[in-house]
């Protein structure tokens, strides 16, 4: 059996040019169809043809809300079996369900027609074969308000209904008869265009969000760029109050990133009152990042339904008030955060395509937060030292040069400090290769606490350490190095007792021209205090 798009586009090729949208575009213009019956009181003949796949409180409303006012519904619909339907619908007097078990097969896409004396308007899709220029959710529409197309599509729907009920046939005719179009009304065809030309604006713009989201995933792999760039852009095209981006710490329930966008003109008082249950988490997270993980939506026991959204408790209005739109941002089956939507607007209602925007902004980001960790582990691996978790080696000699550079234009002085661990051999003999390397960890740690936190701590090698200390006179710079070398001697290793280290000291540009100088200084200074005896601090310069 041919789908009704098929023969409209077959025999009345020449009126019509296919307009591609998803599937969100076509069921709303299904939704403005109905619109145009209910909101004109028109006693119309309404034929539907659809998946039963809405949310059922909704639908069920708009159904009984469309039945009020048709004349006569007839429903085309797939059959119980179908694994996407979602909710039934009860059969009314003026409302009679066709349901055909290969329904997707024969109308892979909503179809409506409407017709009344003083309007006559119809709707047919397709899904597209699915493939490289079509995405999953791509279908091509055609919609008219001419009474000829209507009675070819009359035609081929009274003889589908005609085939499952032939009692109807008769009775169809009569109110086909009822409801032919004498008048055309222009108001309300002009109506429903505007509302298309809307929808498709709408489309439009959210569609260049995400691709303005894409470019920046693909631009850079800094995390709080992409972030706050997938919250605004979200945000203006939803045309929300606010939107927020909650990244989880891995393998935590803290917060990690907060990102919030908040519409131009928003401000939050300073002393807010208790906000409505649902509303206001996102002003909560924005005000403190450290808020409770179970107020803004946990990774662990937070529930999220189908559509994602949490309803408010107390909206007496199940639909009027919505709550926040919440999408967990999922990665191989594990939560990473979750991107929220909320708007307290009178009368705002989620429709299927913003929150399948969201939607598609979370998977997006999900996939980009995972690269950006990958990267920052990889780049973190690069310059740290397996073992004590310290900058390597390779770290430290760019930075020394960066810091030296940064001396020069400053005008100030950097100093560095050279630590050598003490009968590191003796230890490995007596307690083992682990109890050595223990000791090292140790003094890594030790190192970490009474250091600056400007100051770079790095391991040079073997049972050597060094500490770069920018804008640090050498004065200063002794009593640092003394400081740590007198915390190593009273800190014991565990199954080893009281470890020390010979420490020396040298500072740029007093005691040496370029980094390798400084780099010879300090080891000359620490190889004198190993000579003076160990466990001592020395430099080869004059404390002033």
């Amino acid at each position: 059996m041919n789908s009704l798009f098929y023969v409209l586009t077959n025999q009345h090729g020449d009126d019509f040019a296919p307009l591609r949208c998803n599937a969100q575009t076509v069921a709303r213009l299904v939704r403005y169809f109905e619109d145009v019956v209910m909101e004109n009181n028109l006693p119309a003949l309404v034929i539907e043809g659809r998946c039963l796949d809405g949310e059922p409180g909704r639908e069920g409303e708009r159904i009984g809300r469309l039945r009020d006012n048709a004349r006569q519904i007839y429903l085309f619909s797939c059959d119980q079996s179908c694994p996407q339907r979602t909710r039934t619908v009860v059969e009314y007097s003026n409302l009679a369900r066709l349901e055909e078990a290969d329904f997707h097969l024969t109308e892979t896409g909503p179809f409506i027609l409407v017709m009344d004396s003083r309007f006559c308007g119809l709707l047919a899709s397709y899904r597209v074969a699915e493939g490289a220029d079509h995405p999953g959710n791509g279908y091509e529409m055609i919609w008219t308000f001419d009474p000829n197309v209507a009675f070819t599509a009359l035609e081929y729907l009274m003889a589908r209904i005609g085939a499952q009920r032939p009692e109807e046939r008769q009775r169809m005719e009569s109110i086909v008869n009822l409801c032919t179009t004498r008048t055309s009304s222009a108001r309300m065809a002009l109506s429903f265009t505007t509302k298309l030309a809307m929808l498709l604006q709408r489309q439009n713009e959210m569609e260049i969000a995400i691709n303005f989201i894409s470019s920046a995933i693909s631009s850079t792999l800094d995390l709080d760029t992409i972030l706050q760039s997938a919250v605004e852009e979200v945000g203006r095209a939803l045309k929300v109050r606010r939107a927020a981006l909650v990244l989880w710490e891995e393998d935590s329930k803290r917060p990690e990133k907060i990102n919030v966008y908040e519409r131009e003109g928003e401000s939050h008082p300073a002393d807010p009152e208790p906000a409505a249950a649902g509303n206001g988490r996102i002003a909560q997270a924005s005000r403190d990042l450290k808020c409770d993980h179970e107020q803004i939506g946990s990774p662990n026991g937070r529930k999220f339904n189908s559509e994602g959204i949490a309803p408010s408790s107390n909206s007496t209005e199940p639909f009027e008030t919505p709550g926040p739109i919440e999408i967990p941002i999922t990665f191989r089956n594990t939560v990473t955060g979750v991107f929220l939507v909320e708007d307290d607007t009178a009368g705002r209602q989620w429709e299927g395509e913003e929150i399948m925007m969201v939607r598609t902004a979370s998977d997006q980001l999900a996939v980009a937060i995972s690269n950006a960790r990958l990267f920052n582990k990889f780049q973190t691996e690069a310059v740290t030292d397996a073992m004590t978790s310290l900058y390597n080696f390779r770290y430290f000699k760019d930075r020394l040069e960066r810091e030296i550079k940064l001396a020069d234009r400053n005008l100030a002085p950097v100093s560095l400090i050279l630590l050598d661990l003490d009968h590191l051999k003796r230890i490995n003999d007596t307690f083992g290769h682990r109890a050595g390397d223990e000791a090292l960890i140790h003094i890594a740690s030790i190192m970490k606490t009474c250091m600056r936190e400007v100051d770079i701590c790095a391991r040079y090698g073997g049972e050597e350490f060094v500490v770069i200390l920018p804008q640090c006179e050498q004065h200063n710079a002794v009593h640092a190095a003394e400081r740590l070398r007198a915390a190593i001697s009273r800190s014991p290793v565990p199954k080893v007792g009281r470890v020390t280290a010979s420490v020396g000291v040298a500072t740029y540009p007093s005691m040496a021209s370029n980094r390798d100088e400084l780099i010879e200084m300090a080891d000359r200074a620490m190889y004198l205090a190993k000579a003076s005896g160990r466990n001592l601090v020395r430099t080869l310069g004059t404390l002033e």
